[in-house]
Formats: structure tokens, C-alpha cells, sequence
């Protein structure tokens, strides 16, 4: 990490921004942002209609091209792009990580993903009554080729590409911080469900930082990827060659001979190295802590303002209150994002 930490330049920088100018291109941000959810959810409601009447199996190529990557990329990203043109985009000095630094910050992704999920797992359970099912469960069962190009490299890349570069290079001048958590946050709420909300959220802080100080989407690009192709592909294909179902765990119990111990072997074994690389990223997240510095903006916000003025704008509260509403629906139903 230190090479992104070093010598960072001192800007001759005017005095205070103005929180209402400030305020007001947050709203437009965020507005993107809606046009964006709402575009690609009526989209998506629009297929469902049409696949109830007209059976389209889930994993099938025309569900996840017109069902997933039509509504996103096709639509929904254009839109958000041709609101966000009024706010003037503003990139700064491009910096290098070393190999060494991507994987120290690689490590701080594993506690991050793996408690945010536990998080959101407990949470829905206990608001849903245990009824709530993970949206993602039937999205990665069984990983095809198309899948796994959806999940761990067109969402990977459009995301950083919107919630990265975009919101940022927009945002960053009013306080690095400020766009830091504007960046997690809305990246967090528009995954549109509990479960993935508390690690999109934190994964979304480290993503941004480290495009804060480095200017490459590259970076995170990749960070993303890996995260994704092992939370959506190698995760459940540990999974279905264990075959591990209640019902199979109770007959190997009153039947030893019949367990799988091949497949249970092989998921303790990687349970065991998600652990391992959690705590190790936990104890690294801690240890560095305060070799995450910021930079003084171009138009910083005085006296911490800018945390106010990323939410409580119009255009924020808009688009947070429809992303609780679609929080409150995936608890029995799905969210919008992998």
C-alpha cells in the first residue's frame, strides 16, 4: 500500500466549497442513479410478466440476456451516464500499485465479503421471519458459461465503471471521504436486497479508496472479478460436487457408508481457507488502518459538511427510499445486481 500513500502532492487549493453547489450535483448523481434502478427494474418487471406467460427456464440464455444484461447495460447504464453529463467529470494524477499492495488489499476483501454477508444473512432472516431466501442462491446454482460472464466480468466491470470512475471523478472534489461514502453507499443500496447490502456497502469503501488514490479502474476491476468468480462460480461448484443437502447429511448420519466424504472433505477444505484469509485480512485491515490517508480536495466541503450534502439532497432520498422499497420486496422476492 505505501506506494500509493507516498509523496502525495500538495494542491494550492481555493478556499471552502459551496455546500449548495455541492448539494445540488450529489442530487443530480443520485438521480442518475434512479433513472438507472427504475429503468432496469420496470425492464425486468416487464419480463416477468412476460415469463409467466411464456415458461423461459431460469438459467437459459434468453433469461439472462433479456432478463439481466438488457435491463442493466443496455438501458439502465446509458441512462444513468446521459443524466450524469451535467455534473463536470474531474480526473486527477494516475497512480501505480504494486503487485504486493493488490494482494494486501485482495486479503482485506475476504473479511469484508464473508462478515457483510453473515450480516445480511442474519438480518433478512430475522425481518423475514426465516422466510426470505438469498436472490443470489438461484442466480449461481448452477453456473453456465453466459452466467458466469455476466457475474464475474460484465457486472465487475460496469459497476467500477459507474460507482468507481463515474460517481468519483464526479464527486472526489468536494472531499475525497465524501465521495469515498457516497460511492459505497449507493453502490451497497442499489444491489437492492439486505443480503448483499453490508458487503457491497464495505467492499465499496475499499474499492473506492483504492481508485481514489490511484485513478486505474484496473485495480479494482480485477478485485471485483476475483470476488465475484468466487462467490458465484467457485463457491457453488465446491458446493454441487459436495452434493451436500439436509437430506444427504441425514442419511449419511444414520448411514456412514453412504456419506460423501470426498465432497465433505473438499468443502471443509475450502471453508477452512475462506477462514484462513479472513482472519488474515482481518488482522491486515487492522494493522494498516491508519495508512489509509486523504487528500484535501479541490472544493472541500467545510466542517464536515460533506456527508450532508451527499444525502440529504433530493435526489438521494429519492433514490434511497425506492432502494428500501426494493429491500423490502427482495425479502421475498430478488434484488436487481449480482
Amino acid at each position: 500500500m505505501d506506494e500509493i500513500e507516498r509523496d502525495l502532492p500538495e494542491l494550492a487549493l481555493p478556499a471552502d466549497g459551496d455546500p449548495k453547489k455541492a448539494r445540488r450535483d450529489f442530487s443530480r448523481l443520485s438521480f442518475a442513479l434512479l433513472v438507472f434502478l427504475v429503468a432496469a427494474s420496470l425492464l425486468q418487471v416487464l419480463y416477468s410478466i412476460l415469463g409467466s406467460r411464456v415458461s423461459f427456464p431460469q438459467g437459459s440464455w434468453f433469461y439472462w440476456v433479456v432478463g439481466y444484461i438488457v435491463p442493466i447495460y443496455a438501458v439502465g447504464v446509458p441512462l444513468a451516464l446521459l443524466v450524469m453529463r451535467r455534473v463536470p467529470a474531474v480526473r486527477a494524477e494516475r497512480r501505480s500499485l504494486s503487485l504486493g499492495s493488490f494482494l494486501v488489499f485482495l486479503l482485506m476483501c475476504f473479511p469484508i465479503m464473508y462478515g457483510g454477508n453473515l450480516i445480511g444473512t442474519i438480518l433478512s432472516s430475522m425481518f423475514s421471519g426465516g422466510a426470505a431466501q438469498n436472490p443470489l442462491e438461484g442466480m449461481v446454482s448452477k453456473p453456465g458459461v453466459l452466467q458466469i460472464v455476466v457475474l464475474a466480468v460484465l457486472a465487475p466491470l460496469f459497476e467500477e465503471f459507474i460507482f468507481r470512475r463515474q460517481l468519483i471523478d464526479r464527486a472526489g472534489r468536494y472531499g475525497e471521504k465524501t465521495a469515498i461514502l457516497f460511492s459505497s453507499l449507493t453502490f451497497g443500496l442499489f444491489h437492492g436486497n439486505l443480503y448483499q447490502f453490508f458487503y457491497a456497502f464495505g467492499l465499496g469503501m475499499l474499492f473506492a479508496y483504492i481508485y481514489t488514490r490511484t485513478r486505474k479502474l484496473r485495480y479494482t476491476v480485477a478485485l471485483h472479478m476475483i470476488i465475484n468468480f468466487l462467490g458465484s462460480v467457485v463457491g457453488p461448484w465446491i458446493v454441487s460436487k459436495a452434493a451436500l443437502s439436509s437430506e444427504m447429511l441425514e442419511a449419511a448420519a444414520q448411514d456412514p457408508a453412504s456419506a460423501d466424504l470426498g465432497g465433505m472433505a473438499l468443502v471443509s477444505l475450502y471453508g477452512f481457507a475462506i477462514l484462513g484469509l479472513s482472519i488474515a485480512g482481518l488482522v491486515l485491515l487492522i494493522r494498516r488502518r491508519r495508512r489509509f490517508v486523504f487528500q484535501r480536495a479541490e472544493e472541500e466541503l467545510p466542517n464536515g459538511s460533506g456527508p450532508r450534502a451527499a444525502i440529504f439532497n433530493l435526489g438521494f432520498l429519492l433514490f434511497a427510499l425506492t432502494c428500501l422499497a426494493v429491500f423490502v420486496f427482495a425479502l421475498f422476492g430478488r434484488g436487481l445486481l449480482g
